[in-house]
């Protein structure tokens, strides 16, 4: 009898969305997932004298679903890249600098991350990047979804819990593989997954200025969609599998949360309708790991610890709303939007800080 704990989630990046190989080269870490292989149903319309349900036959033929997990820096770097397109790094400290306690992560260099969204396709056939990705499901064959795309991605950080994820995909083509076996698992180089407490959030009171960034901490919940969506275009090229993925809308960066009501400083920027500049960052700080030499250590400067940053140079809120729901302590709910700001020429960005080389990130099959 299958069960669960027996599932595994594994992926490689493809050079096309057309490569017909059976690779994949890395674990991927997940709590559930839905991942399906569909099939569309065309359905005669002739009128005859039956009120039957005329025969059908096998439509469109393709999958996807929505993979849930709770991220670390090594392996969400992977859904960035797939859904920014953009990737700029660098190695922040050589290979061999020690890392107090840091066991097999020892000898890694600390890397630093950048990904910003695409303005460019990335072929004529998708905007996005193509990947495999394979679901084992604890006994016989595994599925294997041939040229995904990731078009759908959230983030949600809330208190008294555990950092979330989800990442929405659609396939090309499915088939079914041997399990694939003995490949890197990408574990989170800090030893544990983030947590609330490792969270902060910056916003500007005036403008959009980095220098007008202030802490604030009444934040309860704060939640991030990353919305690019995307449909298949059938061709008359002879299969029954989408022969292109394109754009069907804008993409967009949704934000929405809850803040203890301790003033109205939300509610002005909500009517007066004025953008402000937004920092989310999640950091890994543990004494006993570092990131590289301990001496390049430094919270401040975003150095050292596993870590991930999300800028929103030009953030609106869209809604706002604090309602009396009883006797008890009031919350203060909203929504906002991320638009492009012109002067860092994008309108979100994604730092992190893990051990993963770039050429990992942009390697394909």
């Amino acid at each position: 009898m299958a069960s669960g704990n027996g599932g595994q989630i594994a992926f490689a990046k493809l050079n096309s969305l057309y490569s017909d190989v059976n690779t994949v080269n890395l674990w991927f870490p997940f709590v559930s997932e839905s991942l399906e292989h569909t099939l569309q149903e065309l359905e005669e319309g002739t009128i005859t004298s039956r009120r039957d349900a005329p025969d059908s036959f096998k439509g469109l033929d393709g999958g996807g679903g929505d993979i849930n997990f709770e991220p670390n820096p090594n392996a969400l770097g992977h859904i960035f890249k797939a859904w920014f397109g953009t990737h700029a790094a660098s190695a922040v400290t050589a290979a061999g600098s020690l890392g107090a306690n840091s066991g097999n992560f020892s000898a890694y260099p600390q890397q630093w991350h950048k990904f910003t969204p695409r303005q460019s396709s990335y072929s004529d056939r998708t905007f996005l990047e193509p990947y495999n990705v394979m679901v084992y499901r604890d006994v016989g064959s595994a599925w294997l979804h041939k040229g995904v795309i990731a078009p759908n991605f959230k983030l949600q950080v809330q208190a008294n819990q555990l950092v979330k994820a989800s990442v929405s995909v659609m396939a090309r083509q499915v088939d079914r593989i041997e399990r694939t076996a003995a490949i890197e698992s990408l574990v989170s180089s800090g030893g544990r997954p983030w947590v609330w407490d490792m969270a902060s959030i910056e916003v500007s009171t005036i403008g959009v200025a980095t220098a007008g960034l202030i802490a604030d901490t009444g934040f309860e919940a704060i939640n991030l969609s990353f919305d690019f969506p995307h449909e298949g275009v059938p061709l008359l090229d002879g299969t029954k599998y989408n022969g292109e993925f394109t754009p069907s809308d804008f993409r967009r960066v949704t934000i929405d949360g809850t803040v203890s009501f301790r003033d109205q400083d939300e509610y002005d920027a909500f009517t007066t309708y004025e953008a402000r500049r937004m920092r989310i960052t999640l950091l890994n700080v543990n004494s006993n790991f570092y990131l590289g030499n301990p001496a390049s250590a430094d919270t401040t400067k975003f150095l050292g610890y596993p870590g991930l940053r999300v800028h929103l140079p030009q953030l609106k809120f869209t809604s706002w709303s604090a309602p009396i729901g009883g006797p008890n302590r009031l919350t203060a709910s909203f929504n906002a939007k991320a638009e492009y700001s012109d002067a860092d020429g994008f309108s979100v960005c994604a730092e992190l800080l893990n051990i993963v080389a770039s050429v990992d990130y942009t390697q394909g099959y």
